[in-house]
């Protein structure tokens, strides 16, 4: 079994998948163009995605950390629409997906769902190692565990 956990924003997708002994066994990041606006670079993002997506055969459960609420509505719209788009190439390509809020994988994995971003990060290379050049890898890395563990 392999547990996919994804971290999304405007910019990127950021994944990482756990296997059942709860070790990494990859790491990916889907990226556009961040010079573009949101409408031009959604396009880019979510093509990128899913053309790799559909080439990785051994997923066999996915998790999104849902949208976060933000106080600027176009935020929580914007990251709403990755989200969801996320979601529906995960539908078309069959995965098991779940959403998962980002307190509960907080809570559940670092054991508080407010822990702020630096304590996710030492709680991943703990755990893991020094395999983290970017933040978001730790929190996917992190939701694929929680998805892992659910189970």
């Amino acid at each position: 079994m392999i547990y996919l956990g994804l971290d999304t924003s405007s910019k990127a997708i950021h994944g990482a998948a756990v296997n059942p002994d709860e070790e990494i066994v990859a790491l990916y990041k889907w990226g556009c163009d961040t010079k573009k606006s949101f409408p031009e670079r959604f396009p880019e993002l979510i093509t990128n995605f899913s053309k790799e997506i559909s080439t990785i055969n051994n997923i066999d459960f996915a998790t999104i950390e849902a949208s976060i609420f933000a106080q600027n509505r176009s935020v929580v719209g914007t990251l709403a629409s990755v989200v969801g788009a996320v979601w529906a190439v995960l539908v078309l390509q069959g995965i098991p997906t779940v959403r998962v809020d980002n307190n509960t994988w907080k809570k559940d994995v670092v054991g508080k769902g407010n822990v702020k971003k630096d304590e996710i990060k030492r709680f991943a290379e703990e755990k893991w190692g020094d395999k983290f050049p970017e933040q978001d890898y730790a929190d996917a890395a992190c939701i694929a565990l929680w998805n892992k563990r659910r189970f």
